[in-house]
């Protein structure tokens, strides 16, 4: 989105529902027999559908998660009937009741499974807001530390009208850059969200682009727009940078979001998704993440 001559990145969770809808609300579904639907009969429809799918995640994610949990102890299981008993209640308690979680966190679960104990704990997340955070443990001197956006820790707390778990994706990539160039672990994305708000960087749009410039400054270090190029890319990190991006809709969203180049090596760039861990665990070629990108920053 552009306003005047600013242009704003709305983050938001990968997803293809954002488009989904902008193409139902133009037309009007017909049935088989020439009827058309109404607005009001499609709406709940698509609401069913997206409940049975989210019960689907939900439960395929409680499975898992109690597999793992269990798998050590699965001939104790198998020989004491107390252990199916378990087993059952371990998956009941963790069986979500829709209305107690709002709708963009139920479409961020159907989106990215990654978040399923971020949005089961939603209901809690009174447990979280405005508690201490220790980023000790997260920091290790000279590496970047992945940080996700969706971390209970901060994921709940507001982030202009959104919440830092389903928007904070540009104050989570200049925290994860603030913490390698200063060493400092008291700043978190929680503060560096208040920072960005307070400082105007946000709108209902979403992070503005200067905050990667005049946002760094103000935390006392130096960011500067980058050409996209592999070679300046390649250069800002062997000077000791990190470079954030603006992505366009791909691999990383459908919309849009940012995420940090932290090193590379003969096999491509490593990245640091705030959104994905399965994304940070992976490495990219230039050519596949040049298309992709919209503007890039050298942060020092």
């Amino acid at each position: 989105m552009r306003q005047g001559n600013t242009e704003w990145d709305l983050q938001v969770i990968s997803g293809d529902y954002y488009t989904e809808f902008g193409r139902e609300r133009g037309c009007k579904r017909k049935s088989r027999s020439g009827n058309t639907y109404s607005a009001r009969t499609l709406a709940r429809r698509r609401r069913e559908k997206r409940r049975r799918k989210i019960k689907h995640i939900v439960q395929g994610v409680c499975v898992l998660l109690f597999l793992m949990a269990a798998l050590p102890a699965a001939g104790r299981i198998l020989q004491h009937k107390e252990g199916a008993e378990a087993a059952e209640q371990f998956l009941q308690e963790l069986k979500m009741k829709e209305e107690d979680y709002p709708q963009e966190l139920q479409e961020m679960l159907e989106k990215n499974p990654e978040t399923a104990d971020f949005v089961a704990g939603y209901p809690n997340r009174a447990d979280y807001l405005g508690k201490e955070i220790d980023l000790t443990s997260d920091y290790q001197t000279g590496q970047v530390p992945l940080l996700m956006q969706w971390d209970q820790r901060w994921g709940y707390d507001s982030y202009g009208q959104e919440i830092i778990g389903v928007a904070g994706c540009g104050p989570s990539c200049m925290t994860m850059a603030y913490l390698y160039l200063t060493g400092d672990t008291s700043m978190n994305p929680r503060k560096m969200a208040a920072y960005a708000y307070d400082s105007g960087f946000y709108t209902e749009a979403g992070t503005g682009w200067d905050f990667f410039t005049r946002g760094a400054s103000g935390l006392g270090l130096s960011g500067s727009e980058l050409p996209l190029g592999e070679a300046q890319i390649k250069q800002a990190l062997d000077q000791g940078g990190v470079v954030i991006c603006s992505m366009r809709p791909g691999d990383f969203t459908t919309t849009g979001h940012f995420i940090l180049l932290r090193s590379y090596d003969d096999n491509g760039f490593y990245v640091n998704d705030p959104n994905s861990r399965k994304n940070s665990e992976k490495q990219w070629d230039f050519d596949t993440l040049s298309p992709q990108i919209k503007c890039l920053w050298n942060i020092m």
